[in-house]
């Protein structure tokens, strides 16, 4: 008895890009975020936003709102929750916004020996689940998290 993966029905996604994403298109990014809110579970449309920043940028970003000076592959920045439009019936939830540093993500994928194309994935595929409520502050909520992450990034074929 094979087991088949589960039939997921994506939800509607508006994803604005702003620069280049190593490896992964405006397309293949929605399509990336698609399919992370259809594995948490989402059904109804939602919009992000996902800028592609400098090792400057994203280390201003980690300084004044983490206040960590330094270098971080991705963040992610929800709405906060007086301003998120709900999640109600056939309505547009608007999310917030991912930054993903793309020297860092091309560091990390050649230390670890992996495709830009996979390293940038991941990334976006983090940052949407931080923004549909996934953490991983604990053990419990990392393995969660990142089994999501593995799920996606497999049947999208990037691992």
């Amino acid at each position: 008895m094979s087991t088949q993966p589960k039939r997921l029905v994506p939800p509607p996604v508006e994803a604005s890009l702003r620069g280049r994403l190593p490896g992964v298109s405006a397309a293949q990014a929605r399509e990336i975020v698609r399919l992370a809110a259809a594995l948490a579970g989402r059904r109804h449309a939602i919009s992000l936003g996902i800028s592609a920043v400098t090792d400057a940028e994203i280390r201003r970003l980690n300084r004044i709102y983490r206040r960590q000076d330094k270098v971080t592959d991705v963040l992610s920045f929800r709405l906060a929750d007086g301003d998120r439009q709900p999640d109600r019936g056939a309505g547009e939830e608007e999310l917030g916004d991912i930054f993903i540093c793309v020297p860092q993500v091309r560091r990390q994928a050649k230390a670890i020996g992996r495709a830009a194309s996979a390293e940038t994935a991941l990334m976006v595929a983090h940052g949407t689940l931080h923004l549909l409520g996934y953490d991983h502050a604990t053990p419990a909520q990392e393995r969660r998290m990142f089994a999501v992450q593995h799920e996606l990034l497999a049947r999208m074929e990037y691992i």
